[in-house]
């Protein structure tokens, strides 16, 4: 059997959100002591084998969060999102523009307050989109239902640059124009933290699963 050749996966980290409903800015809250929010799936991210990540930020972000092996490996490329107020479309643009710019054959969308992302899933999504044949998308699937982490094939990506607003790509894997595969995980990594009760359910799940190893 022949193996699928390795197309090139660009990793959009998005990590421009307002926070509004957090009050703060959320990616340098800590979940242990030393570990920061917006450090935990951008790590997974860099350790997997995506060709490089590009990190989508607001105007004005210190970075203090992003992990110290981004920066010395040169692995994370910076992207600032000058309309990042206006919602995760614009930011999803301009991680596309970066994506494409890099030589992208495939671009996975994954989000900065989704901590429990695992590499496994990030390498069952790049294995799937090497062997899908034709497919426009990979996506990680809650109960049927596509979520990111996902990967985007090129024919998706000028209609997700051309989203408005507050929205993700989610109407497009609605769409009949795409076709693509969905691959069920638990409900973990689904998990985001967009208020104070979930970041301190998010600290107790963090200490259980990921420290005591």
């Amino acid at each position: 059997m022949v193996n699928a050749r390795k197309r090139k996966v660009i990793g959009v980290y998005l990590a421009a959100g307002s926070s509004k409903r957090m009050g703060t800015s959320k990616m340098s809250l800590e979940l242990a002591e030393g570990v920061p929010l917006g450090s935990v799936a951008l790590q997974q991210a860099l350790n997997s084998e995506l060709g490089s990540v590009v990190v989508v930020v607001r105007e004005g972000d210190s970075l203090d969060w992003l992990p110290e092996s981004g920066r010395l490996q040169g692995r994370c490329q910076i992207a600032v999102c000058p309309d990042a107020e206006s919602g995760m479309a614009h930011s999803l643009r301009t991680g596309i523009q970066a994506a494409k710019k890099l030589g992208a054959e495939g671009i996975m969308v994954l989000l900065a307050d989704q901590p429990f992302i695992d590499g496994g899933m990030l390498l069952d999504l790049t294995n799937a989109f090497d062997e899908g044949a034709g497919e426009d998308y990979i996506a990680s699937g809650d109960k049927g239902q596509p979520k990111p982490p996902l990967i985007m094939g090129p024919s998706m990506w000028q209609a997700a640059a051309s989203l408005e607003g507050d929205v993700g790509a989610r109407s497009l894997f609605r769409s009949t124009l795409y076709r693509g595969q969905i691959i069920e995980v638990n409900e973990l990594p689904f998990m985001d933290i967009d208020t104070a009760d979930r970041y301190e359910e998010a600290k107790k799940l963090f200490a259980d699963h990921f420290m005591s190893i």
